[in-house]
């Protein structure tokens, strides 16, 4: 089975340890509820005990899995499946001791066992699920038969049920019989309707990995394509630059109009190419070269020439940067081509004496970068577009169309890279807002807690 459907096993193990933390209040109020309340008989004292064993179960459980996924590995699935069937094995045995000093088999917590054997039936093959069940029924039929025939005390739930239910074999055999019959019925149909479901999702999944590949191998042809045309590009470029500085002779008014419209489509066209090859490039670079730096000297590397532009525009630019931003890890060349790819936009489609800020807070593990102009703003329709390659907006203007279309795509990239998220707001004709969340350390960052945030 392939390690994409680890999610899958890491949701039933994830559940069973949050549902295990609602079981045990439950338990205890229910506990308390029905003595106090209710003056039902109870053996209480025991049944809190079992609930601290059971709090220290699933402290385990939850250790267990953390340190299996951190873990990672080959072998990561069957772990999982081997925790899972831990945490199965415990809580049966402990809620056939909570049905044993609570009433025994005259308790309707009796049902809770058909969970159990659901879950076990979704996770494992079929023989593993009716060995749970067998265990469950098992555990159930040595309850019921110790407690009949006197082997283990019967605490008995006075007033609430009938006090001889248990000695009453007939009912035993018979609600026994129904008991095996319905858990066989429940492990079959929810084995067949989880299978087809597995089956499916790896039907999923192994076209997922076709795409993938098929994606890769297009990057790659992309980018020999794109490095063979930028080199032609060069030579044009140097051929035209030569032609315009009248070197091979001089040139008309009309020869000199016409050389340098090409050399400025050439230029531009130039420009697109390796913008492009850059983000194949990104797309196909697999493993980043992170280090720390000094996060303000990037910002001030970066604000510079950014001001030079928005003077010429009389934009007025703002900055605010946390002094308690101080060394971060990433790769400080992508992370300076993100932020000027971003403030370049915000002084391009910002109008003259428009004005932009830059605003950095310190939040815990992350930096949260704002990015506002008062910008022709982008319509809601293509907000959720406007990271898409070769995107432009609908209401960029045919004056400012000379961009390649790949500068936000190629952000988008680096935020992915360095595990973070980015989104943009805006308001058209008023402003935008780009919003960025890094994490001060990626590597400190497990991809299934990008996932899962939540799993722990």
């Amino acid at each position: 089975m392939d390690d994409k459907l680890i999610p899958a096993h890491v949701f039933f193990a994830r559940w069973f340890i949050r549902i295990r933390w609602v079981a045990i209040f439950i338990l205890v109020a229910s506990n308390f509820i029905v003595k106090n309340l209710f003056g039902i008989s109870i053996q209480d004292e025991p049944i809190y005990i079992l609930a601290l064993i059971l709090l220290a179960l699933n402290i385990l459980h939850a250790v267990i899995l953390k340190r299996i996924i951190i873990s990672g590995g080959s072998k990561v699935i069957a772990k999982i499946k081997q925790e899972i069937h831990f945490q199965i094995i415990t809580d049966l045995i402990i809620l056939t001791l909570i049905l044993h000093y609570s009433g025994g088999i005259e308790n309707p917590v009796l049902l809770f066992f058909f969970f159990h054997m659901i879950i076990a039936s979704s996770i494992f093959s079929t023989l593993q699920s009716y060995i749970h069940a067998a265990f469950t029924l098992l555990l159930v039929a040595l309850l019921a038969f110790f407690e009949c025939y006197s082997v283990i005390p019967h605490y008995h739930l006075e007033g609430f049920g009938n006090p001889d239910l248990y000695e009453n074999t007939f009912f035993i055999y018979v609600t026994g019989f129904i008991y095996a019959c319905s858990a066989i019925l429940v492990v079959s149909l929810s084995h067949m309707i989880i299978s087809r479901s597995i089956k499916s999702e790896e039907t999923y999944v192994k076209s997922n990995l076709q795409l993938e590949n098929k994606d890769r191998l297009k990057n790659e042809y992309v980018l020999r394509v794109t490095h063979d045309i930028k080199g032609h590009l060069a030579a044009i470029l140097s051929c035209l630059e030569v032609i315009r500085s009248r070197i091979a002779g001089p040139l008309n008014e009309v020869q000199e109009e016409f050389t340098n419209r090409a050399f400025e489509r050439t230029e531009l066209l130039t420009v697109f190419v390796k913008n492009l090859l850059n983000l194949t490039k990104k797309r196909l670079q697999k493993d980043l070269e992170f280090e720390e730096f000094i996060f303000k000297d990037l910002i001030n590397k970066v604000i510079i020439p950014i001001q030079t532009l928005a003077r010429d525009k009389s934009i007025e630019v703002n900055i605010f940067v946390d002094s308690t931003i101080q060394v971060i890890t990433g790769n400080p060349f992508t992370l300076e081509e993100l932020y000027s790819n971003l403030l370049l936009n915000a002084v391009k489609y910002t109008p003259p004496h428009g004005h932009i800020e830059l605003t950095v807070r310190n939040r815990d593990d992350h930096i949260i970068t704002e990015i506002s102009d008062s910008g022709i703003g982008i319509p809601k329709e293509d907000l959720s577009k406007v990271f898409d390659e070769f995107y432009r907006a609908s209401n960029v203007t045919k004056d400012t169309r000379t961009g390649s279309g790949l500068g936000l795509s190629i952000v988008k990239q680096i935020v992915d890279n360095h595990k973070g998220k980015i989104w943009i707001t805006s308001e058209l004709g008023v402003w935008t807002k780009v919003t960025l969340s890094l994490p001060k350390n990626p590597m400190q960052i497990p991809a299934e807690s990008i996932l899962y945030p939540d799993l722990f």
